[in-house]
């Protein structure tokens, strides 16, 4: 939608209302189907959100995708203030206090977007141009971009597996939400140097390389929080969250970015990132949770360190050049 208007802000409105009046629903619900009800529509809502916003600040940075991870940062910067400030909220009140903040902070996303992102291709002869079928497929047939959606989906699924249950896995631990908290912060601080020296060590690596160090920094985590004995431990493994979601998100970006033509670039982040997103956080979560029933959340992390080394395996194939066998 947002390729055939070229301009991203509109449908920003939309979603970011659309998935705040979820997250309300959330907060309301009592019974099992208005909270189904209530997932449907944020997670909808949401599934747009930031590819869109992916996609029109690489357009911003005059089309360069390794300044995107500059911008990037000041998000993981506003997650650490927010991430520290809804703990200690929690300590003080009650859990459904996180819903008031969530519902507004969707709501003032939704504002922030269609008043900050004005311009771009809306000026652009290819406005209203029609997005087929055909081009989506043809995105999905560009060399490796297919075997690397297989692997950004694998890669987000484990990594939603294990996110959905740390504050559980903390809690039963015996951790305070102020702790919780930290555990969500320490990652999201690392991001923030991380994403603001991607072009850097981009340049010197390679953006290919840094999604293959993601993945293996992920698996790390996942060994390391099916082995920690206590809360404090798995504050300081969360370094490795920090390291694997900067690479791995900001290298997908400007992974996809760099390959996808540019009249396209609102539907390739859609595809690529948003639905690798969205599939990895049903799939990871429901999987999940199925087997953290089954082997305990340890267990359930023993597991996902096993599947994101898989999922590292596909991307590494997908996006790593190969050497032509001799004749």
């Amino acid at each position: 939608m947002a390729d055939q208007l070229g301009d991203v802000r509109r449908p920003l409105l939309v979603a970011g209302f659309w998935a705040a009046g979820g997250a309300a629903l959330l907060g309301l619900a009592r019974e099992p189907i208005a909270l189904g009800l209530g997932v449907i529509a944020w997670a909808s809502g949401m599934a747009g959100i930031i590819p869109l916003i992916d996609s029109r600040t690489v357009e911003m940075m005059g089309g360069s995708p390794h300044r995107y991870g500059r911008a990037r940062a000041f998000g993981s910067a506003a997650f650490v203030v927010v991430a520290l400030a809804t703990g200690v909220l929690i300590d003080r009140t009650d859990p459904a206090s996180l819903f008031l903040v969530f519902v507004a902070a969707l709501a003032l996303t939704g504002i922030a977007s269609y008043a900050l992102l004005a311009g771009g291709r809306a000026e652009s002869p290819t406005r209203r141009m029609r997005v087929s079928r055909d081009d989506v497929v043809g995105l999905l047939r560009l060399p490796r971009l297919g075997l690397f959606l297989v692997g950004a989906i694998l890669f987000w699924s484990t990594n939603n597996a294990v996110a959905a249950f740390l504050s559980i896995h903390m809690t039963n631990l015996g951790a305070p939400a102020h702790l919780i908290g930290l555990a969500w912060a320490i990652g999201a601080t690392v991001e923030v140097p991380l994403m603001f020296a991607f072009p850097a060590i981009a340049g010197r690596l390679g953006g290919e390389r840094l999604l293959v160090i993601a993945s293996t920094a992920y698996v790390a985590r996942a060994v390391g929080f099916a082995l920690a004995p206590t809360p404090e431990a798995i504050v300081a493994l969360s370094v490795l969250s920090g390291v694997g979601f900067a690479f791995f998100y900001v290298g997908s970006v400007t992974y996809v970015a760099a390959h996808a033509p540019p009249r396209l670039r609102a539907t390739a982040q859609g595809v690529f990132t948003g639905t690798a997103n969205s599939i990895g956080t049903v799939a990871g979560s429901t999987i999940g949770g199925l087997v953290a029933s089954a082997i305990t959340i340890p267990g359930m992390y023993a597991a996902a360190a096993v599947a994101t080394l898989l999922a590292g395996l596909v991307v590494a194939r997908a996006v790593l050049p190969h050497r032509e066998p001799r004749a």
